[in-house]
């Protein structure tokens, strides 16, 4: 992923030209958010203590097994921390893209216009760090992307992939209801008999 997209910009990997057509336009590249990474942070960490403590006491060979496994824990984190650098959640005008994996690049898309329904999902943490959960319907068949977790500032996010989901690039009036205050977006319909010209 070395380098930065000619087609879309600095700040965009080089990669990604390779995946998106002329044409696209990107909404939001990410990753996930970096609470991907606490659990094997602080499982390492928990076993460089434990090791730290029990080494003194016991004998060599125990020692031995202990700094193995520790070395393990260790491999472990770079390994995801790795994996959660090559992954990127891409929003373009026309898909939802996840490039994901170490050895064998996958791309997993979701083709905004296949699009149905969408949940938004924020849990206690979630709410607390700042992530949270998109969950995508289709019209009747199985997409490659169906879920994206831990998604980094997704109340922005959710709003950008429902602008493009449920109102893509038309403009629109915003009628006031009679009886509060609340804003409802009105398409009006091309041939309607007040724009009709006699």
């Amino acid at each position: 992923m070395a380098g930065h997209s000619e087609r879309h910009g600095p700040g965009v990997p080089k990669e990604l030209d390779r995946y998106l057509v002329p044409s696209e336009q990107i909404v939001f590249l990410l990753r996930r958010h970096w609470v991907v990474l606490a659990e094997p942070f602080i499982t390492t960490m928990l076993g460089l203590v434990l090791l730290a403590v029990v080494s003194a006491r016991v004998e060599d060979t125990f020692e031995t097994i202990l700094t193995v496994l520790w070395l393990l824990l260790l491999c472990r984190l770079i390994i995801v921390a790795w994996e959660w650098w090559l992954e990127l959640v891409v929003a373009t005008d026309k898909r939802l893209m996840l490039v994901h994996g170490i050895i064998t690049r996958q791309v997993d898309i979701m083709p905004m216009s296949k699009v149905t329904d969408m949940r938004y999902d924020r849990t206690v943490t979630g709410q607390i760090f700042g992530y949270g959960k998109f969950v995508m319907e289709s019209a009747g068949q199985d997409q490659a992307l169906s879920t994206i977790n831990y998604i980094p500032d997704s109340d922005l996010h959710y709003q950008q992939i429902s602008q493009l989901i449920f109102a893509p690039g038309e403009p629109r009036l915003m009628q006031r209801s009679g009886s509060g205050s609340s804003r409802v977006p009105v398409s009006e319909p091309e041939q309607a008999w007040w724009r009709r010209k006699n």
